[in-house]
């Protein structure tokens, strides 16, 4: 049997502890990168999936001004309802909601109040969809041209509850009355 001494002893455990340690660090390491690695899928699989609520894609003219539009993408709930308010004086005759894909009208019931309008959907909008709100003879004080109408958009889902979705701006064409 060989024996070592004291000084060759010490600093053979030494060596011994060290390269051990070295390994378990470095295997933490690896583990810690992994599980890093792992949530940072998990959050953006989740963002792309599933945490997006439903958004105001554009919004615009139709009908010689005649008329306003927003678009709605419906992302993660189904959406029941929309309330819509516009807080400068605006008038409306009739309030259409459309599915832009088939140009189909969508059944709804509005529910008209004092600078807002509520769209409440018969079957609720499935996620995926966009949804295209129609305001059909827009003025403001009786002009269509000349002005900036801003909508404040809120929507309405089982999960979500209320939430506001945004301002859509609607700028009409330079001009004088129409």
């Amino acid at each position: 049997m060989k024996y070592f001494s004291g000084k060759k002893l010490s600093v053979l455990i030494g060596a011994t502890l060290l390269t051990s340690s070295t390994a378990i660090v470095g295997q933490a390491q690896v583990a810690t990168e992994n599980t890093l690695l792992s949530q940072r899928a998990i959050i953006e699989t989740e963002m792309i999936e599933g945490n997006r609520p439903p958004s105001i894609a554009q919004a615009g003219i139709l009908n010689s001004a005649q008329d306003h539009f927003f678009d709605v993408n419906v992302n993660a709930e189904p959406l029941n309802r929309l309330m819509v308010r516009c807080v400068t004086f605006h008038e409306l005759d009739e309030v259409k909601v459309i599915d832009p894909a088939t140009n189909e009208e969508i059944p709804h019931e509005t529910n008209y109040g004092f600078e807002e309008f509520v769209v409440t959907f018969d079957e609720p909008i499935p996620v995926g969809q966009q949804i295209r709100i129609v305001m059909e003879g827009s003025t403001v004080r009786g002009v269509t041209t000349g002005i900036i109408v801003p909508y404040r958009i809120f929507g309405t889902s089982d999960v979500l509850g209320t939430i506001p979705l945004g301002t859509a701006l609607v700028r009409g064409p330079r001009g004088g009355n129409s």
